[in-house]
């Protein structure tokens, strides 16, 4: 089972750290990893970094694409599908996280489709990577090599 969270990163970070994924990625990780002494310090920096995710947008846009799959199931902010993939898709505020039994979700060309600043971080097997360099959407994303 992977996890991934899903970070909107505003377009000054999303510029400065395109071909810097790496860098990126520590920024996430020492958020993720600070303890709940320093929650307010961690909030200020997700501030600078990322932007908020429009949950009701993105609820219903994802609910939209996948209303009518038969594997597909809604409750609130989480998002299942069940069947070749078994996914978890849950919208936070600052974060998209995805449990998933696969290490590409089907999710992810959708999540691209509807914004192309989304950075992802695998904590756990220290895994990181641009979406947008790594899916193939309808503005016309190539499938680019996976690199950091």
């Amino acid at each position: 089972m992977r996890t991934y969270y899903i970070f909107n990163v505003n377009k000054y970070f999303s510029h400065m750290y395109k071909n810097k994924s790496f860098k990126m990625y520590k920024i996430f990780e020492e958020i993720y990893r600070t303890k709940d002494y320093d929650g307010i310090k961690t909030y200020s920096i997700m501030e600078q970094v990322a932007n908020p995710f429009n949950k009701i947008m993105l609820n219903e846009y994802i609910n939209f694409k996948y209303k009518c799959k038969f594997e597909y199931e809604r409750k609130d902010n989480l998002h299942i599908l069940k069947g070749r993939e078994n996914t978890n898709l849950i919208i936070n505020n600052y974060n998209i996280k995805i449990r998933t039994t696969n290490n590409y979700s089907i999710f992810f060309n959708d999540l691209n489709e509807y914004n192309d600043n989304l950075f992802v971080c695998d904590f756990e097997n220290k895994d990181y990577f641009w979406l947008s360099k790594l899916c193939v959407s309808s503005r016309g994303n190539k499938v680019i090599e996976f690199t950091r």
